[in-house]
């Protein structure tokens, strides 16, 4: 008597995870030239301050903290104008676009926050060993003598809310075109500005009204922060999933 092997069923990954690595792999090449070039000009900006003044008592690293705002954040426009067509004429669904956008934007906020914070802490001990300050000058809640928690913090919330607000940006310009999309930008890229407004006013002596204490303004910066990111995620689920895609001229 011969007995038949069952069929062997070939395992897939879901649409979502299949999405969340095609989205995260143009990221990471992107991030690997972004934290290269990154690397290079802290070196260099170093090198120039101990020939020129003899040392450099400032963190110059912690000064990457715009670029790893914006320059994810122009990632999240392009990710909606060259994916999102594609996703939806090869069959996949917008609900899975969205998922997918939402997760690998949101680890890659978390990710570039824990590599900024490794930079700035490798040139704090290389600035300890050479007898040097590594004084914090960029507006934000953290200075040199916060702990690692806080400085992780105080770049994870606007990095995390800058990647979600390009993702909102691009789909807003998909839905509304040039004029409308440009017009909706204070909505769209507001949350990015808010929460770098709310992190530096205290420090900066902004007006407004703030809390008095240290603590009490991270609560504040992160709270302003979540709650623009959730509005933020929410804002391009629901245009995502409403949009209308028209056919390539």
């Amino acid at each position: 008597m011969t007995t038949v092997a069952p069929p062997v069923v070939a395992h897939r990954a879901s649409p979502t995870a299949h999405t969340v690595r095609r989205l995260a792999a143009t990221l990471v090449h992107l991030a690997l030239w972004f934290w290269s070039i990154a690397v290079v000009a802290i070196i260099a900006a170093n090198l120039v301050g101990w020939s020129v003044r003899g040392s450099t008592d400032v963190s110059i690293a912690v000064y990457a903290r715009q670029a790893s705002i914006w320059f994810p954040f122009s990632l999240g426009i392009m990710l909606v104008a060259a994916f999102l067509r594609v996703h939806v004429a090869a069959g996949l669904t917008r609900r899975t676009f969205v998922r997918a956008a939402l997760l690998v934007q949101v680890a890659a906020g978390l990710a570039y926050a824990a590599v900024l914070t490794s930079l700035v802490l490798v040139e704090r001990a290389v600035h300890d060993a050479l007898g040097w300050d590594s004084v914090i000058t960029e507006i934000q809640l953290a200075d040199a003598s916060s702990p690692v928690w806080v400085l992780l913090v105080d770049l994870a919330v606007p990095f995390v809310a800058g990647n979600l607000s390009g993702l909102l940006v691009g789909v807003v310009y998909q839905r509304a075109g040039g004029w409308w999309g440009t017009l909706a930008l204070p909505l769209t890229a507001g949350p990015v500005v808010v929460t770098q407004y709310v992190a530096g006013a205290r420090v900066a002596d902004l007006p407004g009204i703030w809390t008095t204490t240290g603590a009490g303004h991270l609560a504040l910066a992160v709270g302003v922060g979540v709650v623009s990111a959730v509005a933020t995620a929410v804002a391009f689920s629901a245009v995502t999933r409403r949009l209308q895609l028209a056919p390539n001229p």
